[in-house]
């Protein structure tokens, strides 16, 4: 139990600095806002626990308490956002588990990551280009 805490507290900061690192006072020449879309996928032996992820305004939303092996999730975040992050952290019944996280703008996937193991934490970041 030690071991996903650790995991789900180095999932949070990654998003928290995610979200402190995405703030600036450039003028962002994106053309509107993005549509997002979150995935979480984790195999058939394992249940998600845990996800976090940017909301509309690139700040931190923690979702505890979950359950089952998919999550997903659609916003439409604001222009000057410049990074989008998610992660999340599960817990398989052995060894086998994989946990697979993934950032969709517009319908392509444009960031994702892997975690294999009993005890699963996948984080990704997508640094929004000017």
């Amino acid at each position: 139990m030690e071991k996903f805490r650790k995991l789900l507290a180095l999932s949070f900061c990654l998003v928290v600095l995610t979200a402190l690192f995405s703030c600036s006072k450039d003028d962002d020449k994106n053309n509107g806002p993005r549509n997002v879309e979150f995935k979480v996928t984790a195999s058939s032996n394992a249940s998600i626990s845990t996800v976090v992820h940017s909301n509309v305004q690139g700040e931190a939303t923690t979702l505890t308490s979950l359950s089952g092996n998919t999550w997903s999730t659609k916003l439409t975040v604001n222009a000057d956002v410049q990074a989008i992050s998610l992660g999340a952290n599960a817990t398989a019944t052995d060894a086998t588990g994989t946990l697979k996280v993934q950032i969709l703008i517009d319908g392509v996937v444009v960031k994702e990551n892997t975690s294999s193991g009993q005890y699963l934490s996948a984080t990704t970041v997508y640094m929004v280009t000017k």
